[in-house]
């Protein structure tokens, strides 16, 4: 799917989200940079660990988001690039690379899982490491339910959520209110697919790829268990 219709929408949900960008500076200071990020955004944790002199690499297919991640990674040492994480060739390797805040979960096939691994892999040092993380599966507990996702200004987000155990899918409905100076409101719609990883999914897919996964159950390393919020994997390239 393309973000560029839900530039507006995720520039208002999660500019101001910050729980992973510690984990992830951690990451750069203890492998050095240039870091590698997939499906990097609007730079949201690229400039976070720019602003901390690591050289960042940030790969995003839409342009949309390219766009405003450029406007806020101006003066900071990050080189954007056009591309899918599935497909992509930078000629040369990274210590670091990482796919924060559910990127994978566009990897909705088989043949898209395994082709942007094996691209990660390959844009490893050896020795490098792979770091993501993704929602626990075991939390989400989607009932079609329309909710207030929050309010910015003059702007109401709500949403609905449609849980697919069969497929492993998970699919948001986003309803957007804007309310105009003169009263007036402008409803727009979005929708987010996502599909979610079980975690021995996770751990048969790296170690199939030569990666030696370590999981957490949050960004302080803090043990996996059912009631985690999400799945934290930090991957060693082995092969």
């Amino acid at each position: 799917m393309s973000y560029d219709e839900l530039a507006d929408l995720y520039a208002l949900q999660y500019e101001n989200y910050t729980g992973d960008l510690d984990f992830y500076a951690r990451l750069a200071g203890r492998h050095g940079g240039p870091v590698l990020e997939l499906g990097a955004g609007q730079g949201r944790v690229a400039a976070h660990l720019a602003r901390r002199g690591v050289e960042v690499w940030a790969l995003e297919p839409s342009a949309a988001m390219r766009r405003r991640g450029e406007v806020a990674t101006r003066g900071l040492p990050v080189r954007w690039i056009a591309g899918d994480m599935r497909d992509f060739e930078l000629g040369r390797r990274f210590p670091l690379v990482i796919a924060p805040f559910n990127a994978l979960m566009h990897l909705y096939t088989l043949a898209d899982q395994d082709a942007a691994l094996a691209r990660a892999v390959r844009h490893l040092d050896a020795g490098g490491v792979f770091a993501f993380d993704l929602y626990n599966p075991l939390q989400i507990h989607a009932d079609a339910a329309l909710r207030l996702e929050g309010r910015y200004g003059r702007t109401e987000v709500y949403y609905r959520q449609e849980h697919h155990p069969a497929t492993q899918r998970l699919t948001t409905h986003y309803v957007i209110d804007e309310t105009g100076p003169d009263g007036a409101l402008k409803r727009r719609h979005n929708r987010l697919d996502q599909r979610y990883f079980t975690r021995y999914e996770i751990e048969r897919w790296l170690a199939a790829a030569g990666l030696s996964g370590r999981l957490a159950g949050g960004f302080q390393g803090e043990p996996f268990t059912a009631t985690s919020p999400v799945m934290v994997w930090t991957a060693r390239r082995v092969s």
